[in-house]
């Protein structure tokens, strides 16, 4: 009986582990558009494209917040990543096409479309595009788990989330939070 106990305690151990992990690396790097430091650039991160070649409505909200941080002063230069096969189409290139789309100018944005996850897209934004501290820009329920690993990718970060289940997403925010335990652990166990 004991030697379950001591099984059960560990497994529980192992799987906390993870999560305790995020929440310490991306301690007081949550941040608001308000309150945000100034950085050069900002990584925002991909989350689909629509059967028309659009943005999916979780990325639009994304990339309105990308767009309101460039306006506002907060960051130079928008670095877009995200896959380059979504429905097929280019993420990053419909990410572009949506901030000129919103008065973002082409010179400030480029695009990764190496980003076919969250530690991909980390990786790349340093070997590159060789950046070193930038402002994530994804969804809330995503974002601890961005900073972690840009973090561990060699990035000091910091990050802003766009609040999904406030812009009429609730359903999505939901399955993306649910989703986040089993990401936050996979992300855990392959960066290191």
């Amino acid at each position: 009986m004991r030697g379950r106990w001591c099984a059960a305690a560990g497994l529980v151990a192992v799987a906390a582990l993870p999560s305790a992990w995020v929440r310490a690396r991306s301690s007081g790097r949550v941040r608001t558009a308000d309150d945000v430091p100034a950085a050069d650039a900002a990584l925002v991160l991909g989350a689909g494209v629509r059967r028309d070649g659009l943005p999916s409505r979780i990325l639009q909200g994304r990339l309105t917040v990308a767009a309101e941080l460039f306006r506002a002063g907060r960051v130079r230069w928008l670095l877009v990543s995200g896959s380059p096969e979504s429905r097929g189409y280019s993420e990053p290139v419909a990410m572009r096409d949506f901030l000129l789309r919103n008065g973002v100018p082409e010179s400030v944005i480029s695009l990764d479309e190496s980003g076919v996850d969250t530690w991909a897209s980390c990786r790349s934004a340093v070997s590159k595009f060789g950046l070193r501290r930038v402002t994530v820009v994804t969804s809330k329920f995503h974002l601890r788990r961005s900073i972690a690993l840009c973090r561990r990718a060699g990035i000091d970060a910091v990050g802003v989330g766009h609040d999904a289940a406030a812009d009429g997403l609730r359903r999505v925010s939901a399955r993306g939070s649910r989703r986040e335990f089993l990401a936050v652990t996979k992300a855990f166990w392959l960066s290191h």
